[in-house]
């Protein structure tokens, strides 16, 4: 079984975090992003301090950026760091596209098909004009001055729901689910091999790259505090998404106290032991470094390790050493 292990720094800006990623064997490194610092320009200065881990967007939403400068992006970061770039994508959610941009959140599915098919074709360097449903370019290649390094780069996409897993399969070479509960992971499957069925495709062609949450620390009950806490947040804060895969695993009861509760702190004193072993490896060194393998036997091909929100630098290194392939 492989190895293969990558790991999401989130917001976290530390080069000598990445090279420590690259030194370990990680396969590549994933820099999220909200409302701060972009992705991309994290990316670029850790392709500054390494040599040949991958280095990924994870995620870059749809709606902010038109495909032609999200296209001129990744294809700028592929020059620089020698061909190394990876492009995680998604239409993320009301909080950050409305409130945080200010632009409505309008059909994210039908968005994000047009949208990967735009990048493909920028990075192609395809002439002619595109009529679409959002974007119409009359042109959609860069001036002759620069030449991607890559015609191709991998596009994975971050989805939850049944038919954007399915549109997944149909277009992404990459899935990047995150929190998912484990019971609902094999019929999410399903939904990946339908989409890969309408496209003519066969699904194992399609990367599936799970966002792992793993809270590891000396003190088990520091390590499912900081749990509860990441997951609580999502819960709370991102409605709509995280709350409807905790609800059909059956815990629903759980979700409606955290929702009530006045504080993230307060609703992750809801969240039971079995609940977050179903989304996140939590523990001591010991009762975690092995389990990676469980995910790979339920058809993870690349764990994306990461520790949980607002913990210190020395968490996040101790994290690395943990999983390290």
């Amino acid at each position: 079984m492989s190895d293969r292990t990558a790991v999401l720094f989130a917001l976290r800006d530390d080069p000598s975090l990445v090279v420590r990623a690259e030194e370990l064997g990680y396969e590549s490194a994933w820099a999220a992003e909200g409302q701060g610092k972009t992705a991309f320009g994290k990316l670029e200065r850790w392709a500054v301090h390494t040599e040949e881990i991958g280095l990924a967007t994870g995620i870059v939403n749809v709606f902010s950026r038109t495909p032609a400068a999200l296209a001129a992006a990744a294809a700028t970061l592929d020059d620089h760091s020698d061909g190394r770039a990876i492009l995680g994508l998604g239409v993320a959610h009301p909080g950050v596209v409305e409130t945080f941009h200010g632009v409505p959140f309008d059909r994210p599915l039908s968005r994000l098909h047009e949208y990967v098919e735009l990048v493909r074709r920028y990075l192609r360097g395809e002439a002619d004009s595109f009529d679409g449903e959002f974007f119409s370019p009359e042109r959609t290649s860069f001036w002759d001055a620069f030449e991607p390094v890559r015609e191709e780069i991998p596009i994975y996409n971050g989805a939850l729901g049944p038919a954007n897993v399915r549109l997944t399969g149909q277009v992404a070479d990459g899935w990047l689910p995150n929190l998912y509960p484990r019971p609902q992971f094999e019929e999410a499957l399903e939904w990946l091999d339908t989409g890969a069925d309408r496209a003519g495709r066969d699904a194992s062609d399609v990367d599936v790259a799970m966002y792992v949450l793993t809270a590891v620390h000396d003190d088990a009950d520091e390590a499912r505090r900081a749990a509860a806490e990441h997951v609580a947040y999502y819960l709370r804060d991102v409605p709509g998404y995280y709350d409807r895969a905790a609800e059909q695993a059956g815990f629903g009861d759980e979700v409606e106290a955290v929702r009530a509760a006045p504080t993230t702190e307060a609703g992750a004193r809801e969240l039971s032991a079995d609940f977050l072993d179903l989304v996140a490896l939590v523990g001591t060194p010991d009762d975690v470094r092995g389990r990676l393998g469980e995910l790979r036997e339920m058809g993870v091909d690349l764990p994306v390790v990461r520790a949980p929100a607002g913990v210190d630098r020395e968490w996040v290194a101790r994290t690395l050493e943990v999983f390290a392939p």
